[in-house]
């Protein structure tokens, strides 16, 4: 899924900052993630507060995990999982993104 796309079907700005990379560069390495630990998560049905909710929880995760395999992207989805469960996510994929 094309990161640009979906953040503009959302009716968001692609070029929007998170951090200092685009709400775009953002979504593409959430998106990334997703596709190597959460198949069954269904980004396009997210709502955009659901979508903002991930992107602006980017920068605390940042800050708390070093980047190395997807920690970032990866605490993103653990940190909104309850919500995310709505959207497809399975326990089997938060088992696949826990860091333990």
């Amino acid at each position: 899924m094309n990161p640009s796309t979906l953040l503009k079907r959302k009716g968001m700005k692609p070029e929007d900052s998170v951090l200092l990379i685009t709400a775009e560069e953002a979504l593409e390495n959430i998106l990334e993630t997703i596709d190597e630990y959460c198949p069954h998560l269904e980004m396009d049905k997210m709502t955009k507060e659901d979508i903002s909710a991930l992107l602006n929880s980017y920068a605390d995760c940042v800050c708390n995990y070093h980047p190395e395999n997807q920690h970032q992207e990866r605490a993103v989805l653990l940190k909104h999982f309850d919500m995310l469960k709505q959207y497809g996510m399975t326990d089997d994929d938060y088992e696949a993104l826990d860091f333990c």
